[in-house]
């Protein structure tokens, strides 16, 4: 019986222990309890970058407490015109308040309940973005910054101050304002696997470009296959593959694997010619079977080139080996972000990938590195994918062969993303 009337003792002072914690007793923290917006708890400046061509734009946030309340929290958030004044004073810009027109927000109500930390969200709602009609009348100007703060404030619980107001950076863009995280994510191109218009395309092919615009956020060392040394950019496998990284090579540099035309892996390893995290980059690759000439370009420049490179294989080049009619089905595939298995991928994002049927010249790749006017009318250009739909897995080819990748997971689009265009600084 001592025994049992121990355990049971033991079991009240969990039970007792546990019902205290749903009774969210502020005397139970260090530190008052307050409120504060969630997407200011790292940085009050949030930033609403959006295309050219965007109509619309729709940002969210939610009122969030340091820890739940025993009882029901009310909040508002809403537009304060007079911090336009402040941030400018402190960063020293100039910056306008976001004209009405191009937004319905000025304040919502928030509830959070008793024993949770979060609101609903609430969503402003940026409209009018590229005017109205075939002028476009009434848009907003382009790369001209607007201020859009916004401040929470509270009758029943104190406001953090640090993280109370969010400053919305409104910019209609030129530049590139949409990609794809590939983070543990891939593309692949079914209609390249059956006979048909699209597998024709990257059959014998005699030369060819590959180039893509490119943000890594990580470079993986090690994975559940052990250690890892690639980050798939795009092609295939063991045949013709731009990637970063190999088993004794740079990992963060710039490999061109050219098996199938037989120059093998180029360049040399360069500890100089290293790719960085957290910035955009365009990188290119280019094979000419008739000059014999391999070129690697890093931002629209000739990072390595190599002279007297392969040699053409029987029927050329081949993309779409599963298309063949002695084809088994084990041959490998044309990917972006994938070779060899689920865990070489591109750890970031991607945008304006590309894979031209000729060898692209230096000038060209200078010239249209963010973009390509009118792709209709691009017979060498076999497959453009800007990653610029926004939303949902199947990413569009802008081609004129319609060749549409398809995600292996859901796809992530991020905010913010804004890439700067290099070859618009130089004369």
């Amino acid at each position: 019986m001592k025994k049992y009337r121990n355990t049971a003792a033991l079991c009240l002072i969990v039970l007792t222990a546990l019902t205290a914690c749903h009774r969210y007793d502020a005397d139970g923290y260090k530190f008052d309890n307050s409120i504060y917006l969630d997407v200011s708890s790292r940085s009050q400046l949030q930033p609403a970058t959006f295309g050219n061509k965007a109509s619309t734009m729709t940002k969210q946030l939610s009122a969030t407490l340091t820890y739940p309340a025993g009882q029901e929290v009310t909040a508002t958030i809403a537009l304060d015109g007079s911090l336009v004044e402040t941030y400018n004073h402190r960063y020293g810009t100039d910056y306008e308040l976001l004209p009405d027109r191009y937004t319905t927000f000025t304040s919502s109500q928030v509830t959070i309940p008793a024993g949770r930390t979060t609101s609903e969200p609430v969503s402003i709602d940026f409209i009018g973005l590229d005017g109205e009609g075939e002028n476009h009348e009434g848009a907003m100007e382009i790369d001209k910054t607007y201020l859009f703060p916004v401040r929470i404030t509270s009758d029943n619980m104190e406001v953090m101050n640090s993280s109370s107001v969010a400053y919305y950076l409104v910019r209609r863009s030129s530049a590139i304002t949409t990609a794809a995280d590939l983070t543990d994510n891939w593309i692949s191109f079914p209609l390249l696997d059956q006979p048909g218009p699209q597998a024709d395309a990257y059959t014998g092919l005699s030369s060819v470009t590959m180039e893509a615009l490119i943000y890594v956020d990580k470079f993986d060392l090690k994975n559940e296959f052990g250690a890892c040394a690639i980050s798939t950019i795009m092609g295939v496998e063991q045949y013709f593959l731009l990637r970063l990284g190999d088993v004794n090579f740079e990992r963060q540099q710039l490999q061109f694997d050219g098996s199938a035309p037989g120059f093998g892996k180029f360049p040399k390893a360069d500890p100089g010619k290293k790719i960085e995290t957290g910035q955009w980059y365009h990188v290119a690759a280019t094979y000419d079977s008739q000059e014999r000439i391999v070129r690697i370009y890093v931002n629209g420049k000739i990072q390595s080139e190599g002279k007297e490179m392969g040699t053409l294989p029987d029927g050329g080049l081949n993309f779409a080996m599963r298309a063949q009619a002695n084809a088994t089905g084990d041959e490998r595939q044309f990917f972006i972000g994938y070779s060899y298995n689920d865990f070489r991928p591109l750890q970031g994002m991607i945008a304006e990938a590309r894979v031209w049927k000729v060898a692209r010249t230096p000038q060209q790749i200078w010239d249209n590195m963010y973009r390509i006017m009118d792709p209709q009318s691009e017979e060498a250009l076999i497959g453009y994918w800007k990653f610029d739909d926004g939303k949902g897995n199947v990413v569009k080819d802008y081609s004129r062969y319609g060749n549409d990748g398809v995600a292996h997971a859901d796809l992530k689009w991020p905010d913010g993303v804004e890439i700067p265009e290099i070859n618009k600084k130089e004369e």
